[in-house]
């Protein structure tokens, strides 16, 4: 059996230990309260001033000090009533002020009754001692600006200099006076500041003048000394008188212009004659005496940018120009032997004799290529040059091929006389061979190209028009609606691939109809990049044509929308623009009336 626990030798305090616990802690804390009860009774309360006596805190004596303090403050007030107080009255004054600082020193603690009329007091006598000084302060303020009106500045600055001064005596001296005024004095001060410098500007634009005099009679001493002048006060003007209308640093900077401009006129006019020099021999084609000349004219220009750098005349680009002209005329013959082999190179292309062209090509090639290595700075030879010999180089046995495959799908654009359009969209096979890659999405060799921006539809232009030695470039908008011409009795199906026939796809080039002007695929299938201008410059251009996608009702339309320049769409590609006839310039109307005239490329 277990074993019972047994209490009864256990006491009642061990028994019943927690309560006798809790009961102790609840005594405890009573006691506590109780205590903070008692402090909070007995120690210290708010207290009400008004409550408080402090006895007789104003003997016979501190009452005394503040009657006879009233008093003279009466004697004053009625003085002041009948006339202007005088230094006595003045006193009757400090009398009253005396009489009520004894008595709050007498009350021996703060009272603000006491210490409020010491204030007033200490006020009124400011305002009293001020105020004549202020009416003079005034006074000579009217005669300054009388004196002004009359073209008296001298006068007018000295009453100005009294009334500032008067100012800001009573500032100092009378802080609690109403007459005490910090703005006034401002004005006062900018007033003078005015008046003095006005005679500096006026000596300053007049030595300008005196110097643009003597530089009219070429008396180039002169000029110097007084456009000296005219800095040497306008920069006094500028670190004295800052926050007024005379400080003018674009002024001083335009003078210091002028200055270095005349102190390096001598040079400067050795440099044109330089250039006249050498423009001359180039003309003659003399031209190892036009390089001598034009180095010369750039070594004298350098030095001139090192010695006058705030010469009007010092120009690095204008040093750069003389160097680059010297060098040209240092490879003229070279240079114009080539650019005439390249004339003959775009006439053999323009005439269709690939031979020819195949034949000049490499050593064209070679010599331009050699000639900017010689003459690097030159720029007879541009880089577009070099790259268009490159791309001819590179297609040279392919050129015959390409231009029967481009030309061959010309047709005139109706009523303008030169320009032709290709009859079909650009075909990936031939955009492949032409760029040498192919962006669109829709692959196949006679499907149109696609995925392609007007940059890369531009380009592609431009190589064309190397190929052929004929100006190309996309059609313009008026080119492209004068080649859909009128769409009445139409059937729009027969000539598109649109959405109701194509399946949302493009299909194969020259597949649908041709239309009456023979033009295949101008509506529907994709749309085409035009040549557009300002437009183009602002990153955007037009899309003409609409495609595949599109309803019959939309291509009846004849859709125009505008895209970004760099946009990649699987639906547009492009056709290209030819000028056949490039002998006589051909104007092209734009799509915003304007006309432009397109040579030979």
């Amino acid at each position: 059996m277990p074993r019972r626990r047994k209490y009864r030798n256990r006491s009642i305090w061990y028994r019943y230990r927690v309560l006798f616990r809790l009961f102790a802690i609840f005594i405890a804390i009573g006691i506590g309260l109780a205590g903070a009860y008692l402090l909070s009774i007995l120690g210290p309360q708010k207290i009400d001033p008004k409550a408080l006596d402090f006895g007789d805190v104003e003997p016979a004596d501190a009452k005394a000090l503040l009657a006879d303090s009233k008093k003279f403050e009466q004697q004053f007030v009625e003085i002041s009533a009948l006339r202007e107080p005088n230094e006595e009255d003045m006193e009757v004054l400090n009398q009253a002020i005396a009489k009520q600082q004894a008595y709050k020193s007498a009350l021996g603690g703060y009272d603000r009754e006491a210490d409020k009329r010491l204030r007033e007091l200490q006020t009124l006598y400011q305002d009293t001692a001020a105020s004549q000084e202020h009416r003079d302060s005034l006074t000579a303020e009217r005669q300054a600006i009388n004196l002004a009106k009359q073209g008296d500045f001298d006068q007018a600055l000295k009453f100005y200099r009294e009334a500032a001064d008067i100012q800001r005596h009573i500032n100092k001296e009378y802080p609690m006076s109403s007459r005490q005024n910090v703005s006034r004095l401002t004005q006062l001060d900018r007033k003078i500041n005015e008046l003095r410098a006005g005679p500096l500007w006026e000596a300053s634009n007049e030595a300008h003048r005196r110097a643009r005099a003597a530089a009219d009679e070429r008396d180039w001493g002169a000029a110097k000394e007084q456009l000296s002048e005219a800095i040497r006060l306008q920069k006094e003007l500028n670190l004295e008188f800052r926050g007024l209308r005379y400080a003018d640093v674009t002024r001083l900077s335009r003078l210091e212009v002028e200055l270095a401009s005349l102190e390096s006129s001598d040079l400067h006019e050795e440099i044109k004659a330089l250039q006249e020099k050498g423009e001359t021999a180039l003309a003659e084609k003399n031209y190892k005496v036009a390089a001598e000349n034009l180095q010369a004219a750039a070594r004298l220009q350098e030095r001139l940018n090192d010695e006058h750098t705030q010469s009007r005349f010092a120009s690095s680009k204008q040093a750069d120009t003389f160097r680059e002209m010297a060098t040209d005329a240092l490879s003229r013959e070279v240079g114009d032997e080539i650019i005439s082999e390249v004339a003959e190179l775009d006439q053999s292309l323009r005439n269709r004799e690939a031979w020819k062209a195949s034949e000049i090509i490499p050593g064209l090639f070679d010599k331009a290529e050699a000639f900017k290595k010689s003459y690097p700075r030159s720029t007879l030879l541009t880089e577009e040059l070099l790259l268009k010999l490159r791309f001819l180089k590179f297609i040279k046995d392919d050129i015959a091929l390409l231009q029967d495959r481009i030309i061959g799908q010309l047709v005139p654009v109706p009523d303008t006389e030169g320009w032709h359009l290709t009859r079909i969209e650009t075909p990936q096979a031939l955009y492949r061979s032409v760029m040498l890659n192919n962006p669109s999405r829709n692959e196949g060799e006679r499907l149109p190209v696609d995925s392609v921006n007007w940059d890369e539809a531009v380009e592609y232009c431009q190589k064309v028009s190397w190929i052929l030695g004929l100006p190309t470039r996309l059609p313009t908008r008026n080119e492209f609606d004068a080649s859909v011409g009128s769409l009445r009795y139409v059937n729009l199906n027969d000539i598109s691939w649109n959405a109701q026939n194509s399946g949302d796809m493009t299909h194969e080039v020259g597949t649908k109809a041709a239309n009456n002007a023979g033009f295949h695929d101008l509506l529907g299938n994709v749309g085409e990049w035009l040549l557009s201008g300002d437009l183009s410059a602002g990153g955007e251009a037009y899309i003409a044509g609409g495609n595949a996608e599109d309803s019959v009702d939309v291509l009846a339309d004849v859709p125009v929308s505008i895209d970004n320049t760099r946009r990649r769409n699987r639906m547009t590609g492009f056709r290209i623009a030819v000028n056949l006839s490039p002998e006589t310039e051909a104007v092209v109307t734009t799509e915003d009336g304007n006309t432009d005239t397109t040579t030979d490329s």
